[in-house]
């Protein structure tokens, strides 16, 4: 069940990415404006309020909160490498990162022990991820290049903390109950990102241009994105914190297929792929396959 929840998710995220491509790109929103909108609709999940939700103990409370900022970070410190132009080398470095980091921190907290199944398929993963998003690139200034690394292994962290503390907290409380207050940590961060001066003028600049088409399509991701973190959160609820991060594998898998079909007709989704970097997206899509048999094993 988890692992079918894990993939209908990473599909869901796949199209909010695609959504995010074109809000990043085509409408030229700034990281912290496109975080803070992601955070302040965190409000949303006070629809959960008579399904179960109750006050924390304090410890419990403020690590819901915390993880509910980690989130918010990560996508403020993804957006500003994918902002800094290569996104491949970004998500590259993001995409392998967090799952590592997210290994290390569940055995160092939650002593999470994997069998010999999913150690393989995490490393198949891993490497998956790289393959389907590697690409050559223009060669880059030293200090552009390390700011980009830079801020991609921090988002890579940040999710993996993101990851951690949720994992943690499921097997505290109820599903509903966590899943709430790490959202409302979610809002509170967007709370705190528009008291910034500098951050509250490129709201107002943001929130100022035309927006009907942009509004519809930031609603559309939110929908999707919102449905795709409800299945991850069970699924992480349900299974490894390492093994649910690895999976984002397929979501990047999807990523590609969907650019490509919806590529013929908006400019701004188009990959311009050579022979090598099809053959190189296909190995990782067969990797993907094997790593998910892998995980199927009992």
């Amino acid at each position: 069940m988890w692992l079918t929840l894990a993939i209908v998710a990473y599909l869901l995220f796949a199209l909010a990415n695609i959504g995010d491509k074109l809000v990043v790109t085509k409408y030229k929103t700034e990281p912290i404006v496109y975080a803070f909108y992601v955070g302040f609709l965190g409000i949303v999940s006070l629809w959960l309020l008579p399904f179960g939700v109750s006050w924390l103990p304090l410890f419990l409370f403020c690590l819901s909160l915390l993880a509910g900022v980690a989130f918010i970070v990560a996508l403020f410190f993804m957006y500003k490498a994918l902002s800094l132009g290569e996104t491949s080398r970004a998500v590259t470095i993001l995409g392998s990162s967090s799952p590592i980091f997210t290994f290390l921190l569940a055995n160092l907290f939650l002593h999470e022990q994997l069998k010999l199944n999913e150690i393989i398929a995490f490393a198949i993963l891993v490497l998956a991820i790289i393959l389907i998003v590697w690409q050559k690139e223009k060669p880059v200034r030293k200090k552009y290049h390390e700011s980009l690394i830079f801020w991609s292994v921090l988002a890579g962290l940040a999710f993996a903390c993101n990851y951690t503390l949720t994992k943690y907290l499921f097997g505290q409380d109820s599903f509903v109950n966590i899943f709430f207050w790490t959202r409302i940590g979610g809002f509170i961060t967007a709370l705190v990102i528009i008291l910034m001066p500098m951050a509250r003028k490129l709201i107002k600049i943001d929130w100022a241009r035309p927006k009907k088409k942009k509004g519809l399509l930031v609603l559309g991701i939110q929908i999707a994105g919102g449905a795709g973190v409800i299945m991850q959160s069970y699924a992480l609820s349900l299974a490894s914190a390492t093994i649910i991060n690895a999976l984002q594998a397929v979501q990047y898998a999807l990523v590609f297929i969907l650019a490509s079909i919806l590529g013929y007709k908006n400019p701004h989704l188009k990959e311009h792929l050579s022979k090598e970097q099809i053959i190189q997206k296909i190995s990782a899509l067969i990797l993907i396959a094997i790593g998910l048999y892998l995980l199927s094993l009992k």
